[in-house]
């Protein structure tokens, strides 16, 4: 393997290893926005802030709006001719 074979192998690891990791991100930003939309108590609760709710939410979905778009754009930008992979393998170990 080419010392640009193994560039590129390490590129599209790395690549692939940060989408993952926003992919993930995603994924939580969503369960949050999930159970926040769904407790029936702070709407009833004088315990609650709901000004803190709202901003809560607010900030929620400005986030998942930027890692969406974050995500495209690396999708795009690196990923456009192949899908993510997942693990890319180890030259060295198969060696």
């Amino acid at each position: 393997m080419s010392d640009q074979q193994i560039r590129d192998n390490v590129r599209k690891a790395l690549y692939v290893s940060v989408l993952n990791k926003m992919i993930g991100d995603l994924s939580e930003l969503e369960a949050k926005e999930v159970l926040l939309v769904n407790t029936c108590s702070y709407i009833t609760s004088a315990e609650h802030d709901h000004a803190e709710h709202i901003k809560e939410l607010y900030k929620i979905l400005k986030e998942k709006v930027d890692l969406q778009h974050a995500i495209k754009d690396v999708r795009a930008a690196y990923f456009t001719n192949m899908s993510p992979q997942g693990h890319v393998p180890d030259v060295k170990k198969n060696s």
